[in-house]
């Protein structure tokens, strides 16, 4: 009887995403240009799942139990991304990709400002 009730409550965790990876999970973009991301997406899971990026409703990806596959993505903002069940949707786990912005002119402003004392 404690055998089946432990079982039940572990059940939640034995749906979990056995291992998901995403790579890299940090994207550079040069001020007001998108991110090009080659995203490495890679999971072993019990069942077939798919690969989604709230709020598309459409999946980027769908595989069997074990996917190892790249996607050519534009990020513009941080993105959460999460592996669901083909069949129920189930959210399995979660991985964010962070979109870090670099504004190039930056350092010719503010040589501009300690040489002239301009802004």
């Amino acid at each position: 009887m404690r055998l089946v009730l432990l079982l039940l409550l572990l059940s939640p965790a034995l749906c979990s995403a056995n291992d998901f990876v995403l790579t890299p999970l940090i994207c550079v973009q040069q001020k007001y240009h998108s991110c090009a991301i080659q995203l490495k997406v890679r999971w072993q899971q019990a069942e077939p799942a798919c690969l989604y990026l709230p709020p598309q409703t459409e999946p980027l990806l769908c595989g069997p139990a074990g996917v190892q596959q790249e996607l050519a993505l534009q990020l513009t903002k941080d993105s959460r991304f999460e592996l669901r069940t083909a069949d129920s949707q189930q959210v399995l786990a979660q991985r964010t990709i962070k979109v870090l912005t670099i504004d190039f002119n930056a350092g010719d402003k503010l040589l501009k400002r300690s040489r002239w004392g301009t802004q």
